[in-house]
């Protein structure tokens, strides 16, 4: 299977990130790529005419990917303006869109001992309006994402077994689904 990876943040230390990269290594024989979303121009009706081959490309990792696993961070109770822009662009034309019944897991990071909980439920809601197969699961929320990272790797051996059951079971939530 092919999975595409969406980070709700870039910058040189990006924690979804890292918590991405921890997740690729439990897809064993799978194929995973990590969007960049950050390069995508702000959502725009009048791009949307004439789609930018970036736009064009995204588009495609999309169609083609058996799944999508979304790691994020939660900014103002809610989800960074990158991933709401790259779902915003798989999104259309509404109700026939890549992103319909799309397989899609949710993973939420945050410092404090909420772990996201607000972004995770408004990520459920714009998700669900895109028509996408909704990972049915216990919600993955990592706390105190700061002291689980070092190095640039997840370290903590209880987060890194959460990561691999959370990425098994959305393995066969897809198998289930064929």
């Amino acid at each position: 299977m092919n999975f595409l990876l969406f980070s709700g943040s870039f910058h040189s230390n990006s924690r979804s990130l890292t918590v991405l990269n921890a997740v690729s290594k439990y897809l064993g024989d799978h194929s995973s790529d990590i969007a960049d979303l950050d390069r995508l121009p702000f959502f725009c009706e009048d791009l949307n005419k004439n789609k930018p081959e970036v736009i064009r490309g995204f588009l495609d990792q999309v169609l083609n990917a058996d799944g999508i696993i979304c790691c994020t961070p939660e900014y103002n109770h809610s989800i960074p303006a990158v991933l709401k822009n790259a779902l915003d662009w798989a999104s259309r034309p509404a109700f026939n869109s890549p992103l319909k019944e799309k397989p899609v897991s949710i993973i939420t990071q945050a410092v404090s001992s909420v772990g996201g909980a607000r972004a995770q439920a408004h990520l459920k809601l714009v998700l669900d309006s895109t028509l996408s197969d909704i990972h049915i699961c216990h919600e993955m929320m990592i706390t105190g994402i700061d002291t689980i990272i070092s190095g640039g790797l997840v370290t903590d051996l209880k987060t890194l077994d959460r990561l691999d059951r959370h990425t098994q079971d959305f393995i066969r939530f897809i198998e289930m689904r064929k």
